[in-house]
This record gives C-alpha cells, structure tokens and sequence, in this order.
C-alpha cells in the first residue's frame, strides 16, 4: 500500500472493507484536515467531487489534545478558544474556496485524530473519506502514507482517498 500510495499520480481510492457504494453512489464525502499543506490538495478533491455529484461534503477536524505543555492537559477554556480558531481556519482557507456550494458542514471535535474521524464517519455514516497523503513538507515522490491515514484505512468502515498530489480534476 505504501510503494502504490507513493507512485501514484492521482487520488487513490483504498478500500479495506467490503464496500456498499460505489464512486456514483457516494452522499456523504468527508475531509479530514490537518491544515497541512498537503491538505489542500485533498480538500480541492473532496470538494470538486462533493459539488459534481452533488453530495454533503463534511469539513472534519481533530484537535489533538494528547500534546500538552509542561505535562498539564488544557482546560476547557483552552479548548474552546482552539475550536475557535480552527473552525475560524475552515472558514478562510476551504470555505473560502467553495464558491456556491452550500451543501457543508464544519466540525471539530478534540482527541486522538484517526479515532475522532473514525468515529464521526461511523456517527454521520460517511460514504468516503477524503485525507491528505501526508502531512510533513517533503517531495510527494519520496512521502510515505502519513500515521493518521494508515490507522484511517486500515480501521474505516468505508473507502478512503489518500490524496498526494494536487489535484488534476
């Protein structure tokens, strides 16, 4: 999975499970972001493909709480004012892009990311998970299958969309 992830040209489309739907049946496309670069890529390929086949697209981000300073967890304060600035994030760097396209919802939950986005593909039953290849700035040929989305693949009840390159849509 890891030598076709790298090699690929275009979005790769892994299907770990039995799947239900197919590419036309999908309604419910969810993004996963990390607000990397690379996540751009994946955000242009759930959103063309959301808007050409007319399906909720679902802007999904965890904030991963696991990262304390000086070993104290954040108060609720603290992850309140991040939830704000990521969703204020959502708002300038995808939204922004979208045009017309009215059929989205934000949401941001705290926790280990691969767990929170399994869980909420599970809650809203997601037909697609769309993630960024990787997430570190290095040569998209030399970029292995980020940690988040392998646990993403390996565990989704549904098909996922590693996206490395920029998007040829």
């Amino acid at each position: 999975m890891q030598k076709v992830a790298q090699k690929a040209r275009c979005p790769l489309l892994i299907i770990s499970r039995p799947c239900e739907t197919c590419f036309w049946y999908f309604n419910k496309i969810i993004f996963g972001t990390d607000f990397s670069k690379a996540s751009m890529a994946a955000f242009q390929f759930a959103y063309k493909m959301a808007a050409f086949i007319g399906c909720k697209l679902y802007i999904f981000h965890a904030l991963d709480m696991g990262i304390s300073q000086a070993g104290v967890s954040p108060g609720q304060k603290s992850i309140e004012d991040r939830i704000k600035e990521a969703k204020a994030k959502i708002e300038t760097e995808y939204v922004s892009r979208m045009k017309d396209f009215d059929n989205y919802d934000i949401t941001i939950w705290e926790g280990t990311p691969y767990v929170e986005l399994l869980k909420f593909a599970r809650e809203t039953s997601g037909d697609l998970i769309v993630m960024a290849h990787h997430t570190k700035d290095v040569d998209t040929d030399e970029a292995l299958l980020g940690s988040t989305v392998e646990q993403v693949v390996l565990r989704s009840a549904c098909p996922v969309a590693s996206v490395n390159r920029d998007d040829k849509l």
